[in-house]
């Protein structure tokens, strides 16, 4: 069980890396992370508040991901 914990922990600390880096990328050229949406590719960019957010939300998503990795279970 531990096994499965620890695999689950390191996909989910994957997804959270990759949240953060769209994000940060998001921030550097808002413009560019517009016309990746194919729903509305002249639309505005999303705000910096949103960014954040999403860049707030991979991090927590990163140590929860970490923190079951690495936790130590007594038995």
């Amino acid at each position: 069980m531990r096994y499965a914990e620890k695999v689950i922990g390191y996909l989910i600390s994957a997804l959270g890396l990759g949240i953060v880096i769209f994000g940060l990328l998001g921030l550097l050229d808002p413009l560019g992370a517009q016309i990746t949406n194919d729903s509305d590719p002249f639309g505005v960019p999303p705000s910096a508040t949103q960014l954040l957010l999403h860049v707030a939300l991979g991090i927590a998503v990163l140590v929860a991901g970490i923190w079951l990795a690495v936790r130590n279970r007594r038995m």
